[in-house]
């Protein structure tokens, strides 16, 4: 057995340091070593006090246990308790994030408007990743999505990252090279009007209650796209010291908003729970939609390089909620929307013939906006299904297939919003669809 490591007895300067270093934290004195850094602060103190003074601490020590536990420190000087402390409190953070989401799907769904409810999915390229915790944007690109009307706007931006760290250019190019091939200097597209970027955020995520809607996210790129948020602002700041210094955007995980869409379609379906968080991280990877059409910005589609674009993986995440949720609540397809127009595997789809479908009238009621604001309808239920009449049809396995003649979502130049209209909504069986075509 060890022998026990002997610890100092504590003296009249010791309680004088205790008692100081509250007070001195109060005043923004840090010690990230601990009372290591207390003692250079104190010690011109401790010399002003008289004798008498001098007298009561150590008369406190001696009345006291006549102890004092040296504080265990890293490397780097750090407390170990206190790097305890923090990992404790990132993880109490991520476990309230992840509450919040799913306190938000359980109150929309108890009110009967999450089918209705628009999400804001984002992702973010970077010019390169620094060991300092940098991650400069290059690209961004934000959907809004809901489960009934699927993608229904998009915003997609190159962005000037500015000057990259000292020692990390060749890094930076490797990385482009590697990954979303964006320039890292001398990009005519890219937008360095960081006012005008946020701006843009902020109109496309404004509520009508004037809040600011949060962004979901993949967890991989969680800590990248709360740098990049707060990183914009800053660079507002500096273009324009009058530009308000608050951070108005937050970030919420996307994989959690997924296992909680497909959950709440049937709660008392365990069949619908993900029986991990990395199985729902394993269907966004898939990329089941990155080489359909109309999914990548026209740069990235002229570079040959759909795959890493923004606009492609926000779009596939998208399509892939919608892919594994949408059948569960009983909601139509739309191509472009819920599923690119273009995806016929006759292996895994089953192709639906096209039908005229006579359309009782209604008349939903209609709030009407701005001229700028788009014009918005009482949430809808899902559409009863239309007869068929099957001629003809050889059945494939599994999905449904989106097909025919369709209006598909043009791909925008970069630094646009852009809005798409909503196409010819038709009903599928399971993940399929049925295309209406009024000319048949």
């Amino acid at each position: 057995m060890p022998p026990k490591k002997k610890q100092k007895k504590e003296n009249g300067f010791m309680v004088f340091m205790k008692s100081m270093k509250p007070q001195l934290e109060a005043k923004g004195h840090r010690f990230p070593r601990g009372f290591l850094d207390v003692i250079s602060v104190c010690s011109p103190l401790w010399n002003e006090l008289s004798s008498e003074e001098k007298a009561k601490y150590h008369q406190k020590a001696k009345d006291g246990d006549g102890l004092v536990k040296e504080e265990r420190c890293d490397t780097r000087g750090v407390p170990l308790n206190l790097k305890a402390k923090e990992e404790q409190k990132k993880v109490s953070e991520k476990d309230e994030l992840l509450q919040r989401v799913e306190d938000m799907v359980s109150y929309l769904a108890t009110q009967g408007t999450l089918e209705n409810h628009y999400f804001y999915l984002a992702h973010f390229n970077i010019a390169v990743a620094t060991s300092e915790g940098e991650y400069p944007p290059c690209e961004i690109s934000i959907v809004k999505f809901s489960l009934l009307d699927g993608i229904a706007r998009y915003y997609h931006e190159f962005i000037e990252p500015g000057q990259i760290r000292l020692g990390y250019a060749n890094e930076a190019k490797i990385h482009s090279e590697s990954t979303h091939q964006i320039p890292t200097n001398g990009f005519k597209l890219a937008n360095a009007n960081y006012v005008a970027i946020v701006d843009n955020i902020k109109k496309m995520l404004l509520q009508s209650d004037g809040g600011i809607a949060p962004l979901f996210v993949v967890d991989e790129d969680k800590v990248k796209a709360v740098y990049i948020l707060d990183w914009l602002v800053k660079k507002c700041c500096q273009m324009n010291e009058t530009y308000d210094t608050v951070n108005p955007f937050k970030c919420y995980s996307l994989n959690k908003l997924f296992y909680e869409l497909r959950r709440h379609a049937d709660l008392n379906n365990p069949s619908l729970m993900f029986a991990s968080p990395a199985l729902v991280a394993d269907h966004f990877g898939k990329g089941m939609f990155y080489y359909s059409k109309n999914m990548a910005c026209q740069w990235h589609v002229e570079e040959d390089n759909v795959t890493f674009c923004s606009l492609t993986r926000v779009k596939n995440y998208a399509y892939t909620i919608s892919d594994l949720c949408c059948e569960n609540y009983d909601l139509s397809l739309l191509p472009n929307r819920h599923c690119p127009a273009d995806v016929a595997d006759d292996n895994r789809y089953v192709v639906l013939p096209k039908v005229v479908k006579k359309e009782e009238p209604e008349t939903p009621a209609v709030v009407k906006k701005n001229d700028d604001e788009e014009e918005s309808t009482l949430p809808r239920k899902p559409r009863a299904p239309a007869a068929l009449t099957l001629k003809g049809v050889v059945p494939g396995i599994g999905r449904g297939i989106l097909s025919g003649s369709m209006s598909s979502i043009q791909s925008p130049g970069p630094s646009q919003a852009t809005s798409t209209p909503p196409p010819p909504a038709g009903r599928g069986r399971g993940r399929g669809l049925l295309l209406l075509d009024e000319s048949n």
